[in-house]
């Protein structure tokens, strides 16, 4: 098992979950100088542990990182996000940060975004007078995320089928639902779509934390003042204070900023980031 039980981080796990609510309740005098662990303090915190994780999977800045995952374009409408859907997830993301169209050009599907070194070999570099040809190198065209249900529902010719510019997300449950706009054919397709890789939502005690070092003191001190209230405490100035600062290193280390982009209402009808019905918007 990974982890160990005597409070010492393995080097690629981390604590056992058991370690960081042991530590989360000695801040509120739980447990320590030698007492016995209440058991149901324990699954307590463990339940709670969990719920924590959960919130924390729809902040973009305690995620530390976004994956890229891929699906082939069959020529449909709709494509459905989550267990056993078109893409393939655990849970379906609440929302996609980016997600871009590939048009394959002969490549092979691929089911992550990310290029290994051995993707590409020396004739996809090739030249015509090499005799080799050149036309196996994936194009990716980004796709303008429609931001909300009733933009899209603004789209006068819904069942457009030509090049993919657009598309939108309705992050319905257990399945996510993603439309691009305008449809393209199947087979020479393959869409991309960027979001926040889960965190983990169904730990046991026995189980290993895997996340980067610096969520360790951010679990154990947020942690501690999510139970205060069950054993009748305020969390104290020092927990607070604990709590905000190691959240504000994991904001440091997991912030990124996009591009500024114009508010919709100021885009002119000229302009490539531009759909029908566009103009109706308000700020």
């Amino acid at each position: 098992m990974s982890g160990t039980s005597n409070g010492d981080p393995e080097a690629n796990a981390g604590y056992l979950i058991s370690d960081l609510i042991a530590m989360a309740l000695e801040q509120l005098g739980q447990g320590a100088m030698g007492m016995n662990m209440d058991p149901q303090g324990m699954a307590s915190g463990v339940m709670h542990l969990n719920m924590m994780l959960a919130q924390w999977q729809r902040r973009r800045w305690l995620v530390p990182n976004l994956i890229d995952l891929a699906f082939p374009s069959t020529g449909a409408s709709v494509y459905y996000v989550g267990p056993d859907g078109d893409l393939d997830t655990p849970v379906r993301p609440a929302n996609i940060n980016a997600a871009y169209a590939r048009l394959l050009n002969g490549a092979p599907l691929s089911s992550q975004g990310d290029f290994a070194p051995t993707d590409f070999s020396s004739a996809d570099f090739a030249t015509p007078e090499d005799g080799l040809g050149i036309g196996s190198q994936p194009i990716d065209y980004p796709l303008v995320l429609i931001q909300s249900y009733e933009d899209y529902a603004s789209l006068s010719l819904k069942a457009l089928r030509t090049w993919p510019n657009y598309a939108f997300y309705n992050p319905a449950f257990p399945q996510g639902e993603f439309r691009p706009w305008p449809i393209p054919p199947g087979g020479v397709w393959e869409f991309h779509l960027v979001f926040k890789q889960p965190l983990p939502a169904d730990l046991k005690a026995s189980s290993p934390l895997n996340l980067p070092p610096e969520y360790w003191d951010a679990i154990m001190w947020c942690l501690a003042a999510r139970l205060a209230p069950s054993y009748g405490q305020e969390a104290s100035p020092t927990i607070a204070a604990m709590a905000k600062s190691s959240l504000a290193t994991i904001r440091t280390a997991n912030t990124q900023i996009p591009i500024l982009g114009m508010p919709s209402i100021l885009t002119p009808i000229n302009n490539p980031f531009y759909w029908p019905g566009l103009e109706i918007q308000k700020l």
